[in-house]
């Protein structure tokens, strides 16, 4: 086996490769969204840090649960900001029966 294959096939091969590609991606991507190399890094951390592959998988549950203003109780109190305005409705208390 030569010396360049043996390096090729090694984790410090890896960690250039993908320094290399975060450059490549750096001044010739300008989409939004998670680079390649940044997703390579993250799992090459995932498999020597314990912790990791947790907040991983957290990130991923995130990003697939929708957060709309609607869902949840009506809002008691309104800020208008344009008129300089704001309604502060504060809940009665209930007498214990």
């Amino acid at each position: 086996m030569s010396l360049g294959f043996l390096f090729a096939m090694s984790l410090p091969a890896l960690v250039v490769a993908l320094f290399v590609l975060a450059v490549v991606e750096r001044f010739a991507r300008r989409k939004k969204g998670t680079p390649i190399a940044a997703a390579g890094f993250g799992e090459l951390g995932a498999t020597f840090e314990a912790g990791k592959r947790d907040e991983l998988e957290y990130r991923k549950e995130e990003r697939q649960l929708r957060d709309e203003e609607g869902d949840g109780a009506p809002p008691r109190s309104r800020v208008d900001l344009d008129g300089g305005t704001a309604v502060i409705k504060v809940p009665e208390q209930r007498l214990p029966s």
